[in-house]
């Protein structure tokens, strides 16, 4: 790991792109970190004058447009094991792009309107609310709304809507 961390201070301009998909993978998905319980960025210290490079990097990474994100993600049982979760399927949809600043306020006051949890990350700009947090016993099914750099694509699995339809209907 140290090698990695030195590789990366080494090349200060790869390790923001790096970060920033790092950063937008967990922004989406916070299970997806790199490293287990701990994420890439996080190996990053802004006290330690090695790291400020790439730090500083990483923030004119982010400096881009950013996208409202719709997450929703199904996840099941597996087939063969009734005891272990599935394959999850996601949908992942922008619903609107602009500045990170401009984005998050609206998120956060749209969704304490509406009495819906918010994650804010005042260091780096991502809000992130939780319309429902994935539960405990499996299927289980969790749906976000978060804010992120706008480099992520839409993408929904086959059939995602019966299935997501199905999965609140059992729920309800």
């Amino acid at each position: 790991m140290d090698a990695h961390l030195d590789r990366m201070r080494a090349h200060p301009d790869i390790a923001g792109r790096v970060l920033r998909l790092e950063y937008t993978s967990v922004s989406l998905n916070p299970q997806a970190r790199l490293f287990g319980r701990r994420s890439l960025l996080e190996q990053f210290d802004p006290d330690r004058a090695a790291d400020r490079p790439v730090l500083a990097a990483f923030k004119e990474e982010l400096a881009c447009p950013w996208a409202l994100y719709h997450v929703r993600r199904i996840l099941p049982v597996a087939k063969a094991d009734p005891t272990r979760r599935g394959r999850a399927m996601r949908s992942v949809e922008r619903v609107d792009v602009g500045r990170a600043s401009a984005l998050g306020r609206r998120l956060q006051s749209v969704s304490e309107r509406h009495g819906v949890p918010v994650e804010v990350d005042e260091r780096y700009g991502r809000v992130r609310a939780w319309v429902q947090q994935r539960g405990p016993e499996l299927p289980t099914v969790e749906e976000l709304m978060v804010t992120a750099p706008f480099h992520v694509r839409d993408k929904k699995v086959p059939h995602f809507e019966r299935k997501w339809a199905a999965h609140r209907r059992s729920r309800s």
